[in-house]
Protein backbone atom coordinates (compact mmCIF):
# COMPACT_ATOMS: atom_id res chain seq x y z
CA UNK A 1 0.00 0.00 0.00
CA UNK A 2 2.85 2.35 0.28
CA UNK A 3 3.55 2.63 -3.81
CA UNK A 4 0.93 4.97 -4.01
CA UNK A 5 1.90 7.85 -1.40
CA UNK A 6 5.62 7.21 -2.41
CA UNK A 7 4.68 7.94 -6.05
CA UNK A 8 2.16 10.98 -5.16
CA UNK A 9 4.56 12.89 -2.84
CA UNK A 10 7.70 11.77 -4.79
CA UNK A 11 8.68 14.98 -5.83
CA UNK A 12 8.41 16.59 -2.27
CA UNK A 13 10.63 14.16 -0.80
CA UNK A 14 13.12 15.02 -3.28
CA UNK A 15 13.40 11.75 -5.45
CA UNK A 16 17.16 11.12 -5.91
CA UNK A 17 17.43 11.38 -1.86
CA UNK A 18 14.22 9.22 -2.06
CA UNK A 19 14.72 6.59 -3.73
CA UNK A 20 18.34 5.79 -3.02
CA UNK A 21 17.20 6.32 1.03
CA UNK A 22 14.82 3.52 0.59
CA UNK A 23 17.89 1.39 -1.01
CA UNK A 24 20.12 1.93 2.11
CA UNK A 25 16.92 1.47 4.64
CA UNK A 26 16.24 -2.04 2.54
CA UNK A 27 20.10 -3.08 3.25
CA UNK A 28 20.09 -2.12 6.43
CA UNK A 29 16.98 -3.81 7.51
CA UNK A 30 17.72 -6.92 5.31
CA UNK A 31 21.19 -7.31 6.77
CA UNK A 32 19.58 -6.70 10.88
CA UNK A 33 17.18 -9.36 9.81
CA UNK A 34 19.97 -12.09 9.86
CA UNK A 35 20.63 -11.13 13.47
CA UNK A 36 17.05 -11.83 14.57
CA UNK A 37 16.97 -14.29 17.27
CA UNK A 38 12.89 -14.94 17.66
CA UNK A 39 10.13 -15.46 15.20
CA UNK A 40 8.61 -11.79 16.52
CA UNK A 41 11.64 -10.00 15.71
CA UNK A 42 11.57 -12.14 12.04
CA UNK A 43 8.34 -11.37 11.01
CA UNK A 44 8.59 -7.54 11.86
CA UNK A 45 11.32 -7.25 10.15
CA UNK A 46 10.01 -8.80 7.03
CA UNK A 47 7.21 -6.05 7.17
CA UNK A 48 9.91 -2.98 7.52
CA UNK A 49 11.64 -4.92 3.66
CA UNK A 50 8.43 -4.84 2.59
CA UNK A 51 7.87 -0.86 3.34
CA UNK A 52 11.19 -0.17 2.64
CA UNK A 53 10.59 -2.45 -0.93
CA UNK A 54 7.00 -1.39 -2.08
CA UNK A 55 8.23 1.76 -2.90
CA UNK A 56 11.01 1.26 -5.18
CA UNK A 57 9.77 0.06 -8.06
CA UNK A 58 7.08 2.25 -9.10
CA UNK A 59 9.60 5.66 -7.94
CA UNK A 60 12.01 4.82 -10.86
CA UNK A 61 8.99 4.39 -13.44
CA UNK A 62 8.22 7.99 -12.29
CA UNK A 63 11.63 9.19 -12.31
CA UNK A 64 12.35 7.71 -15.41
CA UNK A 65 9.79 9.63 -17.07
CA UNK A 66 11.62 13.27 -15.51
CA UNK A 67 13.98 12.49 -17.96
CA UNK A 68 12.93 10.89 -20.82
CA UNK A 69 9.91 11.54 -23.31
CA UNK A 70 7.32 9.01 -23.95
CA UNK A 71 9.44 7.97 -27.58
CA UNK A 72 12.16 6.75 -25.51
CA UNK A 73 10.74 4.89 -22.12
CA UNK A 74 10.18 1.60 -23.02
CA UNK A 75 14.10 1.33 -23.72
CA UNK A 76 15.16 2.89 -20.70
CA UNK A 77 12.50 0.75 -18.47
CA UNK A 78 14.39 -2.29 -20.03
CA UNK A 79 17.62 -1.36 -17.94
CA UNK A 80 15.28 -2.28 -14.89
CA UNK A 81 14.05 -4.75 -16.40
CA UNK A 82 17.66 -6.12 -17.29
CA UNK A 83 18.52 -5.86 -13.23
CA UNK A 84 15.29 -8.25 -12.56
CA UNK A 85 16.41 -10.86 -14.75
CA UNK A 86 20.07 -10.99 -13.62
CA UNK A 87 19.13 -11.12 -10.02
CA UNK A 88 17.49 -14.11 -11.24
CA UNK A 89 20.15 -15.89 -13.08
CA UNK A 90 22.25 -15.22 -10.59
CA UNK A 91 20.36 -15.51 -7.42
CA UNK A 92 19.41 -19.42 -7.41
CA UNK A 93 22.93 -19.81 -8.33
CA UNK A 94 24.51 -17.41 -5.16
CA UNK A 95 21.81 -18.90 -2.97
CA UNK A 96 23.26 -22.29 -3.74
CA UNK A 97 26.43 -21.13 -3.24
CA UNK A 98 26.03 -19.70 0.07
CA UNK A 99 24.03 -22.80 1.19
CA UNK A 100 27.72 -23.95 1.99
CA UNK A 101 28.07 -21.55 4.40
CA UNK A 102 25.35 -23.24 6.31
CA UNK A 103 26.74 -23.21 10.14
CA UNK A 104 29.77 -21.33 9.65
CA UNK A 105 30.30 -19.25 12.91
CA UNK A 106 26.92 -20.45 13.75
CA UNK A 107 24.55 -18.56 11.48
CA UNK A 108 22.26 -21.04 8.90
CA UNK A 109 22.35 -20.36 5.74
CA UNK A 110 19.45 -17.44 5.12
CA UNK A 111 21.13 -15.59 8.02
CA UNK A 112 24.47 -15.74 5.19
CA UNK A 113 22.05 -14.60 2.53
CA UNK A 114 20.81 -11.82 3.70
CA UNK A 115 24.24 -10.30 5.54
CA UNK A 116 25.80 -10.52 2.44
CA UNK A 117 23.00 -9.11 -0.18
CA UNK A 118 22.42 -6.39 2.35
CA UNK A 119 25.48 -4.21 2.24
CA UNK A 120 26.29 -3.93 -1.18
CA UNK A 121 22.21 -2.16 -1.22
CA UNK A 122 23.58 0.07 0.98
CA UNK A 123 26.54 1.17 -0.72
CA UNK A 124 24.66 1.75 -4.09
CA UNK A 125 22.02 3.74 -2.05
CA UNK A 126 24.59 5.78 -0.81
CA UNK A 127 26.13 6.42 -4.14
CA UNK A 128 22.61 7.16 -5.52
CA UNK A 129 22.31 9.89 -2.17
CA UNK A 130 25.34 12.15 -3.29
CA UNK A 131 25.22 11.28 -7.46
CA UNK A 132 21.31 11.09 -9.00
CA UNK A 133 19.73 14.37 -9.67
CA UNK A 134 16.43 14.91 -8.42
CA UNK A 135 15.32 16.40 -12.11
CA UNK A 136 16.18 18.00 -15.14
CA UNK A 137 16.84 21.31 -14.22
CA UNK A 138 19.50 19.96 -11.41
CA UNK A 139 21.46 17.44 -13.01
CA UNK A 140 24.70 18.63 -12.01
CA UNK A 141 26.12 16.28 -14.67
CA UNK A 142 24.94 18.11 -17.84
CA UNK A 143 25.39 21.57 -18.87
CA UNK A 144 23.13 24.35 -19.00
CA UNK A 145 22.37 23.98 -22.23
CA UNK A 146 21.91 20.35 -21.51
CA UNK A 147 19.51 20.71 -19.10
CA UNK A 148 17.32 23.33 -20.58
CA UNK A 149 17.37 21.03 -23.63
CA UNK A 150 15.35 18.10 -21.56
CA UNK A 151 13.30 20.55 -19.97
CA UNK A 152 12.00 21.64 -23.78
CA UNK A 153 12.27 18.01 -25.42
CA UNK A 154 9.56 17.18 -22.27
CA UNK A 155 7.20 19.87 -23.19
CA UNK A 156 7.53 19.29 -26.95
CA UNK A 157 6.72 15.46 -25.95
CA UNK A 158 3.40 16.20 -24.71
CA UNK A 159 1.78 19.62 -25.39
CA UNK A 160 -0.53 18.94 -22.03
CA UNK A 161 2.31 18.73 -20.08
CA UNK A 162 3.78 22.26 -21.01
CA UNK A 163 2.48 23.84 -18.40
CA UNK A 164 4.02 24.91 -15.37
CA UNK A 165 0.39 23.50 -13.55
CA UNK A 166 1.10 20.17 -15.07
CA UNK A 167 4.29 19.54 -13.24
CA UNK A 168 2.74 20.41 -10.02
CA UNK A 169 0.89 17.91 -7.34
CA UNK A 170 -2.86 18.80 -7.60
CA UNK A 171 -5.82 16.95 -5.68
CA UNK A 172 -8.04 17.13 -8.27
CA UNK A 173 -5.60 15.11 -10.56
CA UNK A 174 -5.03 12.85 -8.07
CA UNK A 175 -8.97 12.42 -7.55
CA UNK A 176 -9.01 12.02 -11.71
CA UNK A 177 -6.80 8.67 -11.89
CA UNK A 178 -8.98 7.04 -9.45
CA UNK A 179 -11.57 7.82 -11.10
CA UNK A 180 -10.21 6.51 -14.52
CA UNK A 181 -11.57 3.48 -15.11
CA UNK A 182 -8.42 2.72 -17.90
CA UNK A 183 -5.98 3.09 -14.88
CA UNK A 184 -7.78 0.29 -13.09
CA UNK A 185 -7.58 -2.16 -16.18
CA UNK A 186 -3.95 -1.04 -16.82
CA UNK A 187 -3.66 -2.05 -12.58
CA UNK A 188 -5.50 -5.53 -13.59
CA UNK A 189 -3.66 -5.86 -16.69
CA UNK A 190 -0.41 -6.04 -14.49
CA UNK A 191 -1.99 -8.23 -11.77
CA UNK A 192 -2.20 -10.78 -14.40
CA UNK A 193 1.34 -10.15 -16.03
CA UNK A 194 2.83 -10.30 -13.12
CA UNK A 195 1.53 -13.74 -11.79
CA UNK A 196 3.60 -15.01 -14.37
CA UNK A 197 6.85 -13.41 -13.57
CA UNK A 198 6.39 -14.31 -9.75
CA UNK A 199 5.44 -17.69 -10.71
CA UNK A 200 8.39 -17.97 -12.65
CA UNK A 201 10.73 -16.75 -10.25
CA UNK A 202 9.47 -19.02 -7.73
CA UNK A 203 9.16 -22.18 -9.12
CA UNK A 204 11.74 -21.86 -12.42
CA UNK A 205 14.22 -24.41 -10.65
CA UNK A 206 11.52 -26.62 -9.47
CA UNK A 207 9.94 -26.79 -13.33
CA UNK A 208 12.86 -27.82 -14.44
CA UNK A 209 14.25 -30.24 -12.16
CA UNK A 210 10.78 -31.82 -12.69
CA UNK A 211 11.68 -32.31 -16.44
CA UNK A 212 14.76 -34.27 -15.50
CA UNK A 213 15.06 -35.50 -11.96
CA UNK A 214 18.47 -36.65 -12.34
CA UNK A 215 19.94 -33.42 -13.02
CA UNK A 216 22.09 -32.19 -10.47
CA UNK A 217 20.84 -28.73 -8.28
CA UNK A 218 23.36 -27.31 -9.58
CA UNK A 219 23.15 -28.02 -12.98
CA UNK A 220 19.26 -27.09 -12.55
CA UNK A 221 20.20 -23.65 -11.37
CA UNK A 222 22.85 -23.11 -14.40
CA UNK A 223 19.59 -24.18 -17.11
CA UNK A 224 17.76 -21.19 -15.09
CA UNK A 225 20.72 -18.66 -16.33
CA UNK A 226 19.98 -18.64 -20.40
CA UNK A 227 16.05 -18.55 -19.90
CA UNK A 228 16.81 -15.46 -17.57
CA UNK A 229 19.01 -13.88 -20.41
CA UNK A 230 16.81 -14.51 -23.00
CA UNK A 231 13.43 -12.56 -21.47
CA UNK A 232 16.14 -9.90 -20.76
CA UNK A 233 17.41 -9.48 -24.85
CA UNK A 234 13.62 -10.45 -25.98
CA UNK A 235 12.90 -7.67 -23.82
CA UNK A 236 14.79 -5.27 -25.21
CA UNK A 237 14.36 -5.83 -28.79
CA UNK A 238 10.67 -5.43 -27.72
CA UNK A 239 11.15 -2.40 -26.43
CA UNK A 240 13.49 -0.55 -29.13
CA UNK A 241 10.65 -1.55 -31.67
CA UNK A 242 8.13 -0.58 -29.61
CA UNK A 243 9.46 2.80 -28.83
CA UNK A 244 10.29 3.36 -33.24
CA UNK A 245 7.02 2.25 -33.33
CA UNK A 246 5.29 3.95 -30.52
CA UNK A 247 2.89 1.08 -30.28
CA UNK A 248 2.46 -0.57 -27.15
CA UNK A 249 -0.84 -2.87 -27.34
CA UNK A 250 0.30 -4.94 -30.05
CA UNK A 251 3.65 -6.50 -27.98
CA UNK A 252 1.67 -7.46 -25.09
CA UNK A 253 -0.72 -9.38 -26.90
CA UNK A 254 2.07 -11.58 -28.80
CA UNK A 255 3.94 -11.39 -25.16
CA UNK A 256 0.72 -12.91 -23.96
CA UNK A 257 0.25 -15.29 -26.45
CA UNK A 258 3.96 -17.02 -26.65
CA UNK A 259 4.04 -16.99 -23.22
CA UNK A 260 1.06 -19.20 -23.18
CA UNK A 261 2.79 -21.75 -25.93
CA UNK A 262 5.39 -22.18 -23.60
CA UNK A 263 2.78 -22.91 -20.74
CA UNK A 264 1.54 -25.73 -23.14
CA UNK A 265 4.86 -27.68 -24.25
CA UNK A 266 5.54 -28.17 -20.42
CA UNK A 267 1.92 -29.57 -20.01
CA UNK A 268 2.11 -31.71 -22.94
CA UNK A 269 5.63 -31.96 -24.28
CA UNK A 270 6.88 -35.68 -24.65
CA UNK A 271 10.88 -35.33 -24.15
CA UNK A 272 13.56 -33.10 -22.16
CA UNK A 273 14.08 -31.02 -25.00
CA UNK A 274 10.93 -29.87 -25.76
CA UNK A 275 9.85 -28.70 -22.53
CA UNK A 276 12.97 -27.09 -22.00
CA UNK A 277 12.05 -25.25 -24.79
CA UNK A 278 8.74 -24.24 -23.51
CA UNK A 279 10.64 -22.47 -20.45
CA UNK A 280 12.43 -20.25 -22.90
CA UNK A 281 9.27 -19.03 -24.89
CA UNK A 282 7.78 -17.97 -21.11
CA UNK A 283 10.89 -16.03 -21.00
CA UNK A 284 9.97 -14.54 -23.94
CA UNK A 285 6.81 -12.81 -22.81
CA UNK A 286 7.29 -12.28 -19.15
CA UNK A 287 8.53 -9.07 -18.81
CA UNK A 288 7.15 -7.62 -21.85
CA UNK A 289 3.52 -8.41 -20.61
CA UNK A 290 4.27 -6.54 -17.56
CA UNK A 291 6.87 -3.82 -18.48
CA UNK A 292 5.23 -2.90 -21.95
CA UNK A 293 1.78 -1.88 -20.02
CA UNK A 294 4.57 -0.22 -16.90
CA UNK A 295 5.54 2.32 -19.53
CA UNK A 296 2.51 2.80 -21.65
CA UNK A 297 -0.11 4.17 -19.11
CA UNK A 298 2.29 6.86 -17.71
CA UNK A 299 3.70 7.64 -21.11
CA UNK A 300 -0.17 8.99 -22.31
CA UNK A 301 -0.38 10.52 -18.79
CA UNK A 302 1.34 14.20 -19.15
CA UNK A 303 -0.22 15.52 -15.61
CA UNK A 304 2.44 14.84 -12.47
CA UNK A 305 -0.11 13.99 -9.76
CA UNK A 306 -2.25 11.58 -12.09
CA UNK A 307 0.70 9.92 -13.64
CA UNK A 308 2.57 9.46 -10.12
CA UNK A 309 -1.06 7.67 -8.68
CA UNK A 310 -1.78 5.96 -11.36
CA UNK A 311 1.88 4.21 -11.43
CA UNK A 312 1.56 3.89 -7.58
CA UNK A 313 -2.15 2.03 -8.07
CA UNK A 314 -0.96 -0.08 -11.05
CA UNK A 315 2.67 -1.68 -9.34
CA UNK A 316 0.49 -1.74 -5.93
CA UNK A 317 -2.16 -4.18 -7.55
CA UNK A 318 0.37 -5.65 -9.87
CA UNK A 319 2.48 -6.61 -7.50
CA UNK A 320 -0.12 -8.48 -5.46
CA UNK A 321 0.45 -11.09 -7.37
CA UNK A 322 2.68 -12.60 -5.34
CA UNK A 323 0.01 -13.64 -2.88
CA UNK A 324 -1.63 -16.09 -4.47
CA UNK A 325 1.54 -17.08 -6.89
CA UNK A 326 3.47 -19.22 -4.57
CA UNK A 327 0.53 -21.32 -4.33
CA UNK A 328 0.44 -22.38 -8.19
CA UNK A 329 2.67 -24.94 -8.26
CA UNK A 330 2.36 -27.54 -5.35
CA UNK A 331 5.22 -30.31 -5.15
CA UNK A 332 1.97 -32.85 -5.48
CA UNK A 333 1.29 -31.89 -9.30
CA UNK A 334 5.00 -32.73 -10.41
CA UNK A 335 6.27 -33.64 -12.78
CA UNK A 336 3.91 -31.43 -14.82
CA UNK A 337 2.15 -29.09 -12.66
CA UNK A 338 -0.92 -29.15 -14.53
CA UNK A 339 -3.19 -26.55 -12.18
CA UNK A 340 -0.25 -24.11 -12.01
CA UNK A 341 0.56 -23.65 -16.08
CA UNK A 342 -3.44 -23.71 -16.89
CA UNK A 343 -4.12 -21.36 -14.23
CA UNK A 344 -1.31 -19.12 -16.02
CA UNK A 345 -2.61 -19.77 -19.18
CA UNK A 346 -6.01 -18.48 -18.22
CA UNK A 347 -4.44 -15.42 -16.60
CA UNK A 348 -2.39 -14.32 -19.59
CA UNK A 349 -5.79 -14.88 -22.02
CA UNK A 350 -7.39 -12.48 -20.13
CA UNK A 351 -3.82 -10.41 -19.87
CA UNK A 352 -4.23 -9.94 -23.68
CA UNK A 353 -8.13 -9.30 -23.99
CA UNK A 354 -7.24 -6.67 -21.48
CA UNK A 355 -5.03 -5.26 -23.58
CA UNK A 356 -7.17 -5.45 -26.56
CA UNK A 357 -9.79 -3.72 -24.83
CA UNK A 358 -7.57 -0.57 -24.57
CA UNK A 359 -6.19 -0.65 -27.58
CA UNK A 360 -9.41 -0.51 -29.06
CA UNK A 361 -10.74 2.22 -26.43
CA UNK A 362 -7.59 4.61 -27.23
CA UNK A 363 -7.70 3.86 -31.05
CA UNK A 364 -11.17 4.74 -31.01
CA UNK A 365 -10.64 7.94 -28.79
CA UNK A 366 -8.11 8.63 -31.07
CA UNK A 367 -10.43 8.37 -34.28
CA UNK A 368 -12.99 11.09 -32.37
CA UNK A 369 -10.17 13.65 -31.64
CA UNK A 370 -8.78 13.38 -34.96
CA UNK A 371 -12.61 14.06 -36.66
CA UNK A 372 -13.12 17.04 -33.89
CA UNK A 373 -15.98 14.71 -31.87
CA UNK A 374 -14.13 16.18 -29.17
CA UNK A 375 -13.76 19.68 -29.37
CA UNK A 376 -17.24 20.42 -27.58
CA UNK A 377 -14.99 20.06 -24.48
CA UNK A 378 -12.50 22.98 -25.05
CA UNK A 379 -15.33 25.25 -26.38
CA UNK A 380 -15.02 28.60 -24.13
CA UNK A 381 -11.66 27.56 -22.07
CA UNK A 382 -8.56 29.13 -22.30
CA UNK A 383 -5.06 27.83 -23.75
CA UNK A 384 -4.23 27.22 -19.84
CA UNK A 385 -7.23 25.13 -19.26
CA UNK A 386 -7.08 23.08 -21.91
CA UNK A 387 -3.43 22.31 -20.74
CA UNK A 388 -4.85 21.48 -17.88
CA UNK A 389 -7.32 18.87 -18.80
CA UNK A 390 -3.85 16.46 -19.52
CA UNK A 391 -4.92 13.26 -21.28
CA UNK A 392 -8.66 14.24 -21.56
CA UNK A 393 -7.38 17.15 -23.73
CA UNK A 394 -9.10 16.83 -26.99
CA UNK A 395 -5.47 17.68 -28.17
CA UNK A 396 -4.03 15.20 -27.27
CA UNK A 397 -3.57 11.58 -28.32
CA UNK A 398 -2.93 8.20 -26.82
Amino acid sequence: ACEVPSTIFLKKLRPARFISGIAILWGIIATFTGLVQNYESLLACRLLLGLAEGPLFPCLIIYLTFFYTRKELAVRFGYVVLGGALSGAVGGLLAYAIGYLDGRHGFRAWRWLLLIEGPPSVALGGFGWFFLANSPESAWYLSPAQRELLVIRGSRDQHEASSPSANILHRSDVIAAIKDWKIWAFSVLNFLADIQIFTYAYFLPTIIKAINPAWSTVYVQALTVPCYVWSAMAYFAVAYTSDKLQHRAVFGILACLVSIIGHIMLIAGNNVAAQYVGCFFIASGIYIASGIAVVWMPSNLPRYGKRSTAVGMQLMIGTSAGIPAPYLYPTGDTPRYIMGHSVTIGLLTLCAVVNGVLWWSMVDTNKKRAAGKEDWKISGLTEEEIAGMGDRSPSGYW
